[in-house]
């Protein structure tokens, strides 16, 4: 009778565990934006199309979110951040899921463009 009721226990866990993974929707991946910096300014390019949002991850851990119409993304370095690793990453929507991308890292550079 054990053996019985730990098989069923088992098989009703497996198929809740089913059942939650059906639930869950697949995150699908964008490449990771291609980024580059200089003159105390960035330039992100990503491979979304329209309206997409972004998100960087400053040195110190605050977040920057950005919204702009297209892949590309080009915004002003705080001077905290000058010297420092930035991470950046975006998201989109493309007619039927969100896309989430990868994420890359560059240097926040007061000097020559890199």
């Amino acid at each position: 009778m054990r053996t019985t009721v730990k098989a069923l226990a088992t098989s009703a866990l497996a198929a809740l565990g089913l059942v939650a993974a059906g639930a869950t929707p697949a995150l699908a991946a964008a490449p990771a934006p291609f980024c580059e910096s200089g003159a105390s300014q960035f330039y992100c390019d990503g491979s979304s199309t329209g309206t997409t949002t972004w998100s960087i991850t400053w040195y110190s851990g605050s977040v920057g979110t950005f919204t702009t119409a297209g892949p590309t993304l080009f915004a002003a370095c705080p001077a905290s951040n000058l010297g420092h690793p930035v991470r950046a990453s975006y998201s989109y929507f493309d007619g039927s899921t969100t896309q989430y991308s990868g994420t890359t890292q560059f240097i926040c550079r007061s000097g020559p463009w890199q």
